[in-house]
């Protein structure tokens, strides 16, 4: 029986670096499962880039296994999104949040995740595009966006979701002050918005935290989620417009909620983007749209997750 050959990129650096403690243990598990497995570290500063590793080895492996955080997810779906013969992934989340992994079903336990990966089953799932980059499950501007990149690694190790929240309440004042004219344009219709923040996203959380209209959310439906938080007048309405977003309640006049396939954004400045956590780019002019089912990933059937998630103990600690 042909084994299959798998590419493993690794970024020991993220979440707690115990991607490093237990490379042998996930190699192991492979070569078991009947996998041949080509091991190389993300090591950005040597050049050693994930964009750069796959764009040498394209046509060479079945499936490319990512083992780090969502950022580190996202340079290996952008690397992926330019093969000309693009594998399967397979996805071991060893970040600080793990949205991603949550929100598509990949389970807790670490040699659960290994045996799914050299398993049989998978499915499609989209792909967001933000002008040139690609996007796993979120891409946002205004307030808040720099937090995921800007939260020091060393804090979001040692305290997990909640360095976000500690960065989030320290930078609360000129968050808040933040405001962007724009114009955007989606199914036909153009229309001006003074903006607090904003997001085009395919996921049911961020951060750690639930998104207000989860349960809408599919992610091969060709069809992602955009969500404005207008800029309010007063300060004080603030407060109302956080409280509704953390019951789930997006019935405000401030919030405004909506599906598409594709969005445009026109800033009447250069404006921050951050993709999947990482810093994406500024720009005047944004246009974001939906590649439908340009994944595959490697995933537990509904009956094997239930079954490993019953049993597991997560290695990666939240």
């Amino acid at each position: 029986m042909e084994r299959k050959k798998l590419l493993i990129l690794m970024n020991g650096v993220a979440g707690t670096g115990l991607a490093n403690t237990h490379a042998l243990d996930i190699i192991a598990a492979f070569a078991r499962e009947g996998c041949e497995s080509t091991v190389y570290p993300i090591l950005p500063s040597e050049g050693l880039t994930a964009e750069k590793i796959l764009e040498e080895v394209d046509g060479r492996f079945d499936l490319v296994v990512c083992i780090g955080g969502d950022g580190t997810l996202n340079h290996a779906i952008n690397g992926m999104m330019h093969m000309h013969h693009r594998p399967v992934l397979g996805y071991i989340p060893s970040g600080s949040t793990n949205d991603f992994a949550k929100g598509i079903g990949i389970p807790a336990d670490l040699m659960a995740q290994c045996k799914t990966i050299a398993g049989h089953n998978s499915e499609h799932y989209d792909i967001g595009r933000l002008n040139d980059r690609y996007f796993n499950y979120i891409a946002a501007f205004g307030a808040f966006t720099s937090i995921s990149y800007d939260t020091s690694q060393t804090f979001k190790n040692a305290i997990g979701h909640a360095a976000y929240m500690i960065k989030a309440i320290m930078s609360i004042p000129q968050n808040f002050r933040y405001s962007c004219h724009l114009t955007m344009t989606h199914d036909g219709v153009t229309e001006e918005r003074d903006a607090l923040f904003g997001c085009i996203s395919n996921t049911t959380s961020m951060g750690g935290f639930e998104m207000p209209f989860s349960e809408h959310v599919k992610l091969s439906d060709g069809i992602f989620e955009v969500m404005i938080i207008k800029t309010p007048p007063m300060w004080i309405e603030i407060n109302q417009i956080l409280t509704a977003l953390l019951s789930g309640n997006t019935n405000n006049p401030y919030i405004e909620v909506f599906q598409t396939r594709e969005i445009t954004f026109d800033m009447d400045e250069e404006t921050a983007w951050t993709v999947d956590g990482e810093y994406g780019g500024s720009y005047k002019h944004a246009a974001v749209n939906v590649e439908h089912k340009a994944i595959e990933i490697m995933l537990p059937t509904p009956d094997e997750k239930e079954k490993m998630d019953a049993a597991s103990q997560p290695i990666f600690p939240e």
